[in-house]
């Protein structure tokens, strides 16, 4: 008995990822193929591929491996019984599942469970196991790792965003990330905004646009604690100047009414024009000294309207 993935029939793209479980499956030779059994699973590998984006495949067939599976692969393509064609991609989806699980890992902590991503890789594994025709390419893996990666993306792009950025803010993003990898594998560092912007052909301030855009995808709640008591909404903004003038604006309208309309007036002269005591004088016909008795006159009737 060997643990193989179990292929199914996969409908149109839904939001609702379908889980794919391990079951055991009988391993039967195939009339025109050699049992996959006998290609010795546990042989050595060669060393991992690293296809063209400059990333590792983790585990990918190799040698005599990759041509029993690319001869399983060719079986299937004329194969008409179900149950026969069934167990046949059954065992070349088992091979793959490995490089599944490591084109998934490259996704993990974009706000998406990595068990949901491994689940993603599967339906692209098996999508490519169902798909492939002799002709389409030599390497089952260069036909794979597209399929897969796109069924990956696809769910990003479609399920991912709980508020959706505009699709080229998307793109941006998922060409910044290989840009990142790409350059942690050459280099062995993360690369700055103006690498970045060189390598996606965008400009600094849509590399700042495009992670902010990461937001959309892990929301906070406002209600999220920072401290003992503290919520996240608690913590934001500071306190409003303007609003605190108004409040003050309306206790000097009320007590504005206690005066006269003289008295009025050289306030709003005084305070709200800012004119001296002897232009006030001039405006109203008395001598500075005289204004200056006002004022104070007024300053003691204001504030006792305040002791009230």
């Amino acid at each position: 008995m060997t643990a193989v993935l179990d292929v199914v029939d996969l409908t149109p793209s839904s939001p609702t990822i379908p889980t794919l479980t391990l079951v055991p499956a009988p391993v039967e030779p195939v009339e025109s193929v050699e049992p996959v059994e006998s290609v010795g699973l546990v042989e050595p590998v060669e060393p991992a591929r690293r296809p063209a984006s400059g990333h590792t495949i983790a585990a990918a067939p190799t040698g005599d491996r990759a041509r029993r599976v690319r001869e399983l692969l060719e079986y299937t393509a004329g194969c008409t019984d179900p149950d026969e064609l069934r167990r046949c991609q059954q065992q070349v989806v088992t091979e793959y599942i490995p490089v599944a699980r490591s084109l998934a890992a490259r996704y993990s902590g974009r706000g998406v469970e990595r068990s949901d991503l491994e689940q993603l890789a599967y339906m692209g594994l098996i999508k490519a196991v169902q798909r492939w025709r002799p002709g389409r390419s030599d390497d089952f893996l260069q036909f794979a790792v597209p399929t897969i990666v796109g069924e990956i993306k696809r769910y990003f792009r479609d399920h991912s965003w709980l508020v959706r950025p505009p699709r080229r803010i998307q793109e941006l993003r998922a060409a910044i990330s290989e840009a990142e990898q790409s350059q942690r594998h050459q280099d062995g560092r993360a690369p700055s905004d103006a690498e970045l912007a060189k390598a996606t052909g965008a400009t600094v301030t849509d590399i700042d646009e495009a992670r902010a855009a990461a937001a959309c995808c892990r929301p906070r709640s406002l209600d999220e604690e920072q401290g003992p008591g503290l919520a996240l909404a608690l913590s934001w903004g500071e306190e409003d100047a303007e609003l605190r003038r108004v409040e003050d604006r309306a206790t000097v309208e009320r007590l504005l009414d206690a005066l006269t309309d003289r008295e009025r007036d050289v306030v709003h002269m005084r305070f709200d024009n800012g004119w001296s005591q002897s232009r006030i004088g001039r405006e109203i016909g008395v001598s500075q000294m005289q204004v200056s008795r006002w004022l104070r006159s007024i300053t003691e009737k204001l504030a006792s309207c305040v002791e009230r």
